[in-house]
């Protein structure tokens, strides 16, 4: 269940940029793409993490009030809950539902604030995994890619230069949707695959997967529809800087290449286990401006 489904919601940037001030700072805007709100990352990973919490009755009631665990904490490392109290738009008379509903968002509160003291025992954090091998790359299994299956539903993630719609500037010409759409996927079966484009992904990939070998931080987990996938960078113009980043699926004793991602979607889906420490997924740098 959405945390729009579960209670009532008032001004929902002016929460997130209030979430964002009280957590410790990290980086929680995109850099390329374009947004709804300051706090992209943060709608996102908040969104899901509420979502997680409902299915796994991590939501903790007590009386008139209920609690979440966001599973941020502030610069003096105290756990960060999202608090619930009773809508005054409730009618105890009617069943709870879209046009009843029975909470509404108090606030976002630090584990030692007064509006807690109602709850015997805390939300514990919600878990994403449980195999903790998913989360890192093990160099003894093979790595089977489909380049052109790739490019095909992809090109326009690419740089211009290689047949796609993104400029030097890392921005998409035309954005589309985090999801994807199979209608276009499957109209670009017919496309012709430029060969530079996959001669350069091909070496790119190769490059990527004998960095992930010698060094297990360069793959860096993602949860992506209840999945559990690794992200590879993925070098098409810089060496210092990649284009896009690359998804592994583990099936048993291989690894599926299954799609390539903007960055600003790779980080947003990392963010979801933790807050993602490999530089070149671009996490938060002290005095820039991703905060």
């Amino acid at each position: 269940m959405r945390i729009f489904d579960f209670a009532r919601v008032a001004d929902w940037d002016d929460r997130l940029a209030t979430l964002a001030e009280l957590a410790e700072p990290e980086r929680w805007n995109n850099r390329h793409l374009s947004s709804k709100n300051n706090y992209p990352i943060l709608d996102r990973y908040v969104a899901n993490t509420f979502i997680r919490a409902y299915d796994q009755q991590k939501i903790v009631l007590a009386d008139h009030i209920a609690c979440f665990n966001t599973g941020l904490l502030t610069p003096g490392q105290e756990e960060i809950f999202g608090v619930f109290t009773i809508s005054e738009t409730y009618d105890r008379s009617r069943p709870a539902g879209q046009e009843n509903k029975k909470w509404w968002l108090k606030t976002w509160a630090r584990s030692g604030d007064r509006v807690l003291t109602d709850f015997m025992e805390f939300p514990a954090l919600v878990e994403y995994w449980s195999e903790p091998k998913d989360l890192i790359f093990d160099p003894k299994l093979q790595v089977q890619l489909n380049l052109d299956h790739i490019i095909r539903d992809n090109l326009k993630r690419f740089p211009e230069e290689l047949g796609g719609q993104v400029g030097k500037d890392g921005r998409p010409v035309e954005e589309e949707p985090e999801d994807g759409s199979e209608a276009e996927a499957e109209a670009a079966n017919d496309k012709q695959i430029p060969v530079a484009t996959r001669n350069a992904l091909e070496g790119a990939v190769k490059q990527s997967i004998r960095l992930a070998k010698r060094s297990y931080r360069i793959a860096v987990p993602q949860f992506y529809r209840n999945k559990i996938q690794l992200l590879l960078p993925i070098y098409l113009r810089d060496s210092n800087e990649p284009d896009l980043a690359l998804t592994l699926e583990r099936h048993g004793g291989w690894y599926r290449a299954a799609t390539v991602l903007y960055m600003d979607w790779a980080y947003s889906h990392a963010r979801l286990l933790a807050r993602p420490n490999s530089e070149w997924l671009g996490g938060f740098k002290s005095g820039s401006q991703d905060a």
